[in-house]
């Protein structure tokens, strides 16, 4: 199975995405940039800031160079972010406490404005938190939180739970003799209800996916394509069987392959129904095993090494997604496997390979 990484599509998005938004972009590389590769797309891509979930995931980044915000720091990796001099957005009490002892030199705050799931609640606790940190010798560099949804009434509800909240910290940082004005950033999903705001925290939309309410007019490359070959190619008959307990069963004569790849490497089980592209035309997924899937055709005779597309513009991961009741985020993921071939095409067109 091979996947292909855009790495110049990425590029391209976060251009627009900066332009539609008119400031700067933190863009999230977690999870192994959502399957593209953390490290390629970070030195493919100049962004002030990139974002990881935990401090292991960022040390490669930071070793690029790189300014590295973590957003779901530990307790027990704090002191790692102290040696490697990243950015954890604290909004836990136990956290702080440990980031204080550790001597970690700068951080964010998380603040809660009702995605209820990191960050410090309300005017009153963001305010005695932000004052022990200062007291600690932690410099506040910013102060994020999180949308729950992109819909109007949501954002409005959350930024206005947020912006108090921003006012108690930065008060607090003052009286405490913090000359540094700590910057804002909200998630993507609310940037055009965002305006002041300082910086967005972009996530799939950098990689070719657009967002329910934000994104909207913006043209966005996918970045990611997925293909494999046949293996195999047979003729079956009405009544025969494919896949583990016979689970597709022929009600008439057909060409059936077996394709590269299965959900040993992403094809999720789920997948069986939906179409994947072999020779220009749609070709339906009949049963599903660890390495290898069965594809059926009706019209059309392929060749043993022909290729399959299992992830295009034309079957992208939102298909894949609906057809398996799931979210865009766990398609992409699912092909980020070792055994998976994997190769990067920058800005001029060059590949290279892992």
């Amino acid at each position: 199975m091979v996947v292909d990484v855009d790495l110049g599509a990425i590029n391209r998005n976060y251009g627009r995405l900066t332009r539609l938004w008119a400031k700067p972009l933190i863009l999230m590389v977690k999870a192994d940039a959502y399957g593209h590769g953390a490290s390629r797309v970070a030195r493919a891509v100049n962004a002030p800031y990139y974002g990881v979930a935990t401090e292991a995931e960022g040390i490669p980044i930071r070793e690029l160079g790189k300014e590295v915000l973590v957003i779901a720091p530990s307790f027990s990796a704090v002191a790692l972010a102290r040696r490697y001099d990243m950015i954890p957005v604290i909004g836990e009490a136990r956290l702080l406490g440990e980031a204080i002892r550790v001597g970690l030199r700068r951080c964010h705050i998380a603040v809660n404005s009702g995605m209820n799931r990191l960050g410090f609640t309300g005017e009153r606790e963001c305010y005695k938190m932000a004052a022990a940190l200062a007291s600690g010798g932690v410099r506040v560099e910013g102060i994020a939180t999180h949308y729950k949804a992109g819909d109007e009434g949501t954002v409005r509800a959350q930024n206005a739970a947020f912006d108090p909240c921003v006012l108690a910290i930065r008060h607090a940082l003052a009286e405490r003799g913090q000359t540094t004005v700590p910057f804002t950033h909200v998630t993507g999903s609310g940037a055009l209800l965002s305006r002041s705001y300082d910086m967005i925290r972009v996530g799939l939309a950098a990689y070719g996916y657009h967002d329910e309410y934000a994104t909207a007019g913006v043209p966005l490359e996918k970045a990611m394509k997925v293909t494999s070959l046949i293996l195999k190619k047979k003729r079956i008959h009405a009544g025969d069987t494919l896949g583990y307990a016979g689970g597709f069963r022929a009600s008439h004569p057909c060409l059936a392959y077996t394709v590269l790849g299965g959900y040993g490497d992403g094809i999720a089980r789920e997948e069986v129904g939906r179409r994947v592209i072999a020779s220009g035309r749609r070709l339906r997924i009949a049963a599903i095993s660890m390495d290898s899937f069965e594809m059926i055709s009706e019209g059309i005779d392929l060749e043993v090494g022909s290729r399959v597309i299992i992830l295009s513009d034309a079957v992208d991961a939102t298909y894949v997604a609906k057809h398996c009741g799931t979210i865009p985020y766990e398609v992409l993921l699912g092909y980020d496997v070792p055994r998976a071939e994997r190769y990067y095409e920058d800005e001029r067109g060059g590949s290279t390979y892992r």
